[in-house]
C-alpha cells in the first residue's frame, strides 16, 4: 500500500513494532477499538480540505479503516477482530455499509477471517449489516457468549471468546454469565482472548460495567476491549485495556490512534502492539506566558510553539498527515486581559504549518493565566482589590475560612450543576462532580483572578480610587 503521507509502508511499520514481535509467524490477530463509520472528526477547519491529500475525507474513519485493511493485507494477518461500535449508529448504517462491506470482502478474499462484536452504538446497525455481508462473523449475538477458534479450519491456535450488546443500556457485568455458565474449549490448551465492549472498573452505568477483578477470574488469557476511545491496552500476564478509537473523533480523543497488532507465539504468549496509522492525532500542552508577554506577538508565538511540539513528535515517531492542537495559556502576566482580548479574536485560526508532511493546526487557545499580582500586598489594602485578594488567600489555605467560601458557592451553583441538561455530561468516563472541593477552588480562584485583573485595570485608569479606600 502506498504509507502514510506517502511515506510509511506496512513493511515499514513491521521493522516498528518493538520487540520484534511481528519477526517469525506465529499468530498474528489485527485487532481494531472503536471506528464509528458514519461520522467524521469534530472540529477539522475547512482550510485543511485544500492542504491535505486526498482532502477531509481522507482523515475519516472509513479512510482510516481502509488504511488498516491496506496494513492487513500487506502483512497477512490470520484474522481482524472488531471489538464493537463500528457504526456509529442504525442511522448511520448504510451510509458505513459500503466501507464496511468493501473492507471485509477485500479481506475475505485474501483468506482472512473478520469477526467482532456489537457495541452500545451499533447494538442493531452491527447485526444487520453482519447478516448482509458475507464473511463477517458477529460473536455473542442477543447478549450470548460465544466462541470461534482461529485459523477455522486446520489445527487450531487461538480462541476468541466474544459478547455483543443486546440493547442499547445493560446495567449488569456481561462477565457474570460466563462466570456463571463457562464456555468449554473445543481445544483446551489453545491461548483464548476475550473481545468484549463494556465500561472497566465503573461503578454501575448503563454500558455493561464490569471489573477487572471479573476478567482475571473468568480465566482467558487476554482481553481486547471497546467502549473507551483513549487506547490503555497492555502486555504482562493478562494483556488487557482498550484499543480506542482507531481515529481521534474529537480533541479529547489524544495521543496515538489505530489497529493493535496481537501476536500469540507458540507457547502461548500474548503481545500487543499498536501501530499509529490514524491521519489524523490530536494533542494538547500548556504554554508558559511570560510576566512580560506582549499580546500583538501572541499569534506568531502560539504558531513557533505549535510547530515545535509537532517537530518532537515526528522526532519520536509519529507520522500522521493532520494533527490538531490545544494549547492551554498558563503563567502570571501583566497583560492578562490583553492577552485574552486577543484569544477571544482567535488571531491563530489561519495558521497552519508543515512538519515533515504533517499538517499543524490550532484548533482552540484556552486561556488560565493569572494577573501578576502580589496578594499578600494587596491585601493589605481595604479598598476592592484589596479584599478581593484577601478572599483568594483565604481559597489558598485549608480551614474554616474556606470552608464558609465553598459551602456559599455549592449552595449559589447548587440548582445549575444539578440541572438536568447536564445529565449525559455526569454519565461520561471520568466525569467529575463540579461541585467537589477541588472544582469549586479552581473556578472560585479562576474567576476571582480575573475580577481582581479588571479592579486592578479600573485602579489604573482612575487614580484618585485608591484614595477613596484608605
Amino acid at each position: 500500500m502506498p504509507g502514510i503521507n506517502g511515506g510509511t509502508t506496512g513493511e515499514q511499520w513491521g521493522n516498528m513494532v518493538a520487540g520484534g514481535t511481528l519477526a517469525g509467524r506465529g499468530v498474528r490477530l489485527l485487532a481494531i477499538g472503536d471506528v464509528h463509520l458514519g461520522t467524521r472528526p469534530s472540529r477539522i477547519p475547512a482550510i485543511l480540505g485544500d492542504q491535505v491529500a486526498g482532502g477531509l475525507e481522507s482523515l475519516t474513519p472509513a479512510a482510516a479503516l481502509k488504511l488498516t485493511v491496506d496494513l492487513a493485507l500487506e502483512e497477512a494477518v490470520d484474522a481482524v477482530l472488531f471489538a464493537g461500535d463500528v457504526v456509529e449508529s442504525a442511522n448511520a448504517r448504510f451510509e458505513a455499509l459500503p466501507a464496511l462491506e468493501s473492507s471485509v470482502r477485500r479481506l475475505v478474499e485474501a483468506g482472512i477471517p473478520v469477526l467482532g462484536v456489537a457495541g452500545n452504538h451499533d447494538v442493531e446497525a452491527l447485526p444487520r449489516l453482519a447478516d448482509m455481508i458475507a464473511g463477517f462473523k458477529l460473536l455473542g449475538r442477543g447478549g450470548r457468549w460465544e466462541s470461534s477458534l482461529l485459523p477455522p479450519s486446520g489445527e487450531p491456535a487461538v480462541e476468541i471468546v466474544g459478547w455483543s450488546f443486546p440493547d442499547q443500556r445493560v446495567t449488569v457485568s456481561p462477565i457474570r454469565a460466563l462466570l456463571d455458565a463457562p464456555l468449554i474449549s473445543a481445544a483446551p490448551r489453545v491461548p483464548r482472548i476475550g473481545l468484549l465492549h463494556g465500561d472497566l472498573d465503573a461503578s454501575g452505568g448503563s454500558y455493561a460495567p464490569f471489573s477487572r477483578r471479573e476478567l482475571e477470574d473468568a480465566g482467558l488469557d487476554a482481553w481486547l476491549l471497546g467502549h473507551i476511545h483513549i487506547p490503555s491496552l497492555t502486555s504482562g500476564m493478562m494483556p488487557h485495556g482498550y484499543l480506542g478509537s482507531l481515529v481521534g473523533l474529537d480533541p479529547s480523543e489524544t495521543g496515538a490512534h489505530g489497529p493493535w497488532m496481537v501476536h500469540v507465539d507458540g507457547s502461548g504468549k500474548i503481545v500487543p502492539d499498536q501501530l499509529p496509522l490514524a491521519p489524523l492525532r490530536w494533542e494538547r500542552f500548556d504554554l508558559e506566558v511570560a510576566e512580560d508577554q506582549d499580546p500583538e506577538d501572541l499569534a506568531d508565538r502560539l504558531g513557533e510553539e505549535a510547530e515545535r511540539f509537532a517537530a518532537k513528535l515526528v522526532e519520536d515517531g509519529s507520522k500522521h498527515r493532520v494533527l490538531g492542537l490545544r494549547i492551554r495559556l498558563v503563567g502570571s502576566t501583566r497583560s492578562a486581559q490583553a492577552l485574552r482580548d486577543s484569544v477571544a479574536r482567535e488571531p491563530w485560526r489561519n495558521i497552519l504549518r508543515s512538519v515533515s508532511g504533517t499538517v499543524v493546526f490550532i484548533d482552540k487557545v484556552q486561556d488560565q493565566l493569572e494577573v501578576a499580582a502580589d496578594l499578600q500586598a494587596l491585601a493589605k489594602g481595604q479598598d476592592p482589590p484589596g479584599l478581593l485578594a484577601r478572599t483568594l488567600l483565604t481559597l489558598e489555605v485549608p480551614g474554616e475560612g474556606r470552608r464558609e467560601l465553598l459551602g456559599a458557592a455549592r449552595e449559589a451553583l447548587g440548582d445549575l450543576a444539578r440541572d438536568p441538561r447536564w445529565s449525559p455530561v455526569s454519565e461520561m468516563r471520568g466525569a467529575t462532580d463540579p461541585l467537589s472541593d477541588d472544582a469549586l477552588v479552581t473556578c472560585l480562584r479562576q474567576s476571582g483572578m480575573r475580577a481582581l485583573q479588571q479592579l486592578l485595570d479600573q485602579r489604573s485608569q482612575d487614580p484618585s480610587a485608591e484614595e477613596k479606600h484608605p
